[in-house]
Formats: C-alpha cells, structure tokens, sequence
C-alpha cells in the first residue's frame, strides 16, 4: 500500500528518554531552529542535524521534525530509524502534525518497532487536527483491516471527511470506489476532484463521457476534461485528447495540433501516444514526414493489450520495412535498443 505524506515529515524523542548531545561547540550548543533551517536549506544535513538536536532538546517541535527527517531518510549518511522515531516522538507530544503523520507512516511500514496499530493511533490525532493524508490513510487502513479491524463504512467516512475538507485526491478515490457500482456517482467525484486540479480524475471522466459507461456519451465535456489532463502533463489524456483534434471531435479539428500533443504523449511514455506519433510522422500529417522518426517511435511503443491497436502497429511496421531504407531503418533500431 502506498500512503503519500508530507514532505515535512517529524521528529521523535529517544526510547529512554536521553537526550542527544550536540557537538561540543559554542555555535551547536547554541543553535536554534532557524540555524538548524538554514543548514538544511544549505544542503549540510550533518550540520542541520546537530543544531536541530540540540534546539528540539530545548523544546522545539519543528528542530524535532527535522532531526526525524533527517534520521529517517539518511539526509546525514546513515538512516537511524530508532533516533527517527525518539525525536517523532518529541514532537508528536506536542501534537506537531507532522510527526503524527510520519509516525504512523512508519507504523504501516513497521518500522522501529512501530506497528499498524499505532499508525492507526497516530494517524487518527492527524486526522483530529484536519490532516486529509492522515484520512486518506485510515481509509487505507479501515479498508484493509491494518491494525484495525475491517470498516468499510469507517473507510468511506474518512475519504469523504477529507473530500470535504478538499483534498482532490481523497475525492477521486471516492470516485474509485463507486466506480463499479454506480457509475454516475463515482463521475460526480471524479468531475469535483478533476475541478480541483486532480489529472487522473479528468482523464478518468474524460474517458466516460466519451464511452459508454452508462453515461450519456458528451464530446465536448469529453474534449474538455481530457484536455484539462493534457495541458497538466497527463501522457495518456494527451494522446486521447490529441486524437479526439485529429478527429475534429468535441474539439477543433487540426494535424498540426493534434501531432504535437502525440508527440508530447510519446515523450512522456505512453505507448497508445508513440503510435500515433508515429503514424503522423509515417504520413506527414501535420508534422514534417519522417520515416526513421516513425520506425523509431513505433518501435519504442512496443505491443498493447488492444488488439486493433497492435494490428493496426503491425500493418505500419510491415510498409516501413517493405518500402523505406534499410539503412534508414538500421539507425532508427539503434536508437531504440
């Protein structure tokens, strides 16, 4: 299960209470947070890590933080996750957010000796506070029965908790799990979560309104929604999006746009996007004509799960090398291997 928590992850205290000697220097022996900040910010994480040390043992919460982060993704050259938990710990007594969050994340991974039960712990204080990633990973954990038992009406009340409090993520996993069931629903999220900016949302709904998902099928809601994916660096909602103006469908009809959204879907990996790439570089609609482009791009977007896609690839691979250069092929295979 993948949980994504804040950048900004926490601090904890040591098991026995002890607390970490800074250098035995003036400047360590002196160091607030701020100092601690602007060594991290520096890049010197080992310096950071003995300032945020010694300003958390004078009670600092967001030194804590730092010290936990640092510990736990070996900012300082080593990963210590017991000193991580210590300095969490800290902060989580103070009911710094951060903290709850990272140590319940370390509770999902049973890290330092943190188990799912506790993250269910930590995670709820997160949540108590308004942190949307702690909801979403109750939800998670409600759902799967992790240190808790399973609650799939708990689960459903976290996403939409954090739904409402507008996290766009936790919305369009609603609309994930209504997607079976009751289509329309689960479009209603993916609609409110592709308004707030979620990419897969309005790629997912773009996709509905154009197929048959008992929807009434709308090209311009369609081209809309997809489009909205595109421009944010969706590779599959540009090559959809891309053909639906090559189409004219829902959207102004133009080779010339249409190639450079293939050739943006391709660049970003998608297979359906290469293909199409390379078929308009094959026939020259809308992009200079190029047969080496071609070869190479449809090489590289290898086989589907689709048949009439993967027929229609075999049929341009079987003209290239019938009718273009050996040799011209011979560099485009090079390039792609």
């Amino acid at each position: 299960m993948s949980v994504v928590f804040s950048a900004a992850l926490t601090l904890a205290p040591n098991y026995n209470g002890a607390a970490y000697a800074a250098p035995n220097n003036v400047a360590a022996n002196k160091a607030t947070y701020q100092d601690a900040l602007s060594r991290f910010e520096a890049g010197d994480k080992t310096t950071a890590l003995a300032y945020a040390r010694t300003a958390a043992n004078k009670g600092n919460a967001e030194a804590a933080v730092m010290a936990g982060y640092i510990l736990r993704t070996g900012g300082a050259g080593y990963v210590d996750l017991d000193k991580a938990r210590h300095w969490y710990t800290m902060a989580a007594s103070r009911n710094h957010q951060d903290a709850l969050v990272a140590l319940g994340e370390m509770g999902i991974k049973n890290e330092a000796g943190l188990t799912p039960k506790d993250a269910v712990y930590y995670l709820t204080r997160a949540s108590n506070q308004g942190r949307t990633d702690a909801m979403r990973a109750l939800s998670d954990l409600y759902r799967t029965g992790q240190g808790t038992e399973v609650n799939t009406e708990q689960s459903e009340a976290y996403l939409k908790k954090a739904s409402r409090s507008f996290d766009r993520d936790a919305t369009k996993r609603l609309g994930d799990s209504y997607f079976e069931e009751d289509p329309k629903q689960a479009l209603s999220y993916y609609e409110q979560a592709a308004e707030a900016g979620q990419l897969e949302a309005a790629y997912i709904a773009g996709v509905m309104y154009a197929e048959n998902f008992d929807i009434r099928p709308n090209s311009t809601k369609s081209a809309a929604l997809l489009r909205k994916a595109a421009e944010g660096g969706h590779a599959a909602a540009q090559a959809d999006y891309g053909l639906l103006v090559y189409q004219g469908v829902g959207a102004t009809k133009s080779e010339t746009e249409a190639a450079r959204w293939f050739e943006k879907s391709a660049r970003g990996g998608d297979s359906e996007g290469q293909f199409l790439y390379a078929f308009t570089l094959a026939k020259g609609e809308g992009v200079n004509q190029s047969f080496e482009e071609a070869y190479y791009w449809l090489l590289k977007s290898g086989q589907t799960s689709v048949d009439d896609y993967d027929k229609d690839k075999a049929t341009l691979k079987k003209r290239l090398e019938e009718n273009v250069d050996p040799e011209v092929l011979a560099r485009a295979r090079a390039r792609a291997n």
